[in-house]
């Protein structure tokens, strides 16, 4: 069965929305209707890519046959409310192919259940990057993941193929794994801000500039990707773990626990869990045990 390209409609002009409408765009999808609270955000994205605007969101879904919700996840129950408040029975039962994604990374396919029960083919599209501003991601999001839920042969099919025209890539997320799905990206995405911002404290706080800093970590940050690129996992660790050096380690623990607690905290952590990395690589690990298992005696009996 061959399923026709659909024509798309965004609820939501923010970055997601103005960045998936312009790349698909540009690649010959036609982009019908669009709808925002804000309508200034809305006529801007219509301006671009040739399409209407809707009075609502039921509006967009009535004109296009896929409809994206890229609006905030906690906005998504209310436009589905909305949606069906003012969906008249039996609207999309009719048999043409009709569908609504949500690109929510957190949030299952099934919140989107009620409009399922009225005919919707229903699914969850998330593109795995990080949307700082439009341009940068129209220029950055071709080649990316997009984690995929769909209830429908047609509507996978649709989904396949607009990752495709984006050179792009699939994960099928099972259901009830979209939660342990988006955790994964805040670890290699979020919390390496986070811990790029820990790092750039520290050296501050000895002195350095804020620009020195930040040279000399953008470059470490940019050769340990490369290296993960590369190498891939466990290889691409490197550092006094993979070296074998105890003494390092400890002084890094002896300093930390002078400056900040929870920093201290955190690198134990993180050295744990680089554990079995050291393992894949036949390494031992004894040495790196006993010194943080002394850190967690120290720490028990001075609390």
């Amino acid at each position: 069965m061959t399923f026709p390209k659909p024509t798309l409609g965004f609820v939501g002009a923010g970055k997601v929305g103005h960045t998936l409408a312009r790349l698909w765009y540009q690649r010959g999808y036609r982009v019908r209707a669009v709808y925002s609270l804000t309508d200034t955000s809305a006529l801007a994205l219509a301006a671009q890519v040739g399409a209407t605007v809707a009075e609502s969101p039921l509006g967009v879904m009535r004109t296009a046959d896929l409809t994206l919700l890229t609006v905030p996840d906690g906005a998504i129950t209310e436009v589905i409310s909305a949606i069906l408040l003012e969906m008249k029975e039996g609207e999309f039962t009719s048999g043409e192919m009709k569908a609504v994604v949500h690109t929510s990374g957190a949030l299952e396919a099934a919140v989107l259940s009620g409009l399922s029960d009225r005919g919707m083919m229903v699914g969850s599209f998330h593109p795995a990057f990080p949307f700082a501003d439009v341009e940068t991601a129209v220029a950055g999001l071709p080649g990316s993941t997009f984690g995929m839920q769909a209830d429908s042969d047609g509507l996978r099919v649709w989904l396949e193929a607009l990752v495709a025209v984006l050179d792009g890539y699939i994960m099928a997320i099972p259901p009830g794994g979209k939660a342990a799905y988006h955790s994964a990206f805040v670890f290699a995405s979020n919390y390496v801000v986070t811990l790029y911002a820990v790092a750039e404290r520290l050296l501050v706080s000895l002195g350095a500039g804020r620009a020195a800093a930040d040279h000399a970590l953008n470059t470490l940050l940019a050769g340990t990707v490369e290296n993960v690129r590369r190498q891939g996992i466990p290889v691409a660790l490197t550092g006094p773990l993979v070296r074998g050096d105890a003494q390092t380690i400890q002084a890094h623990l002896d300093a930390l626990g002078d400056i900040d607690d929870d920093l201290l905290d955190l690198y134990r952590q993180l050295a744990r869990l680089s554990l079995p990395m050291l393992a894949a690589r036949q390494l031992d690990t004894t040495f790196v045990e006993h010194v943080l298992n002394r850190e967690d005696h120290h720490a028990a009996d001075h609390s």
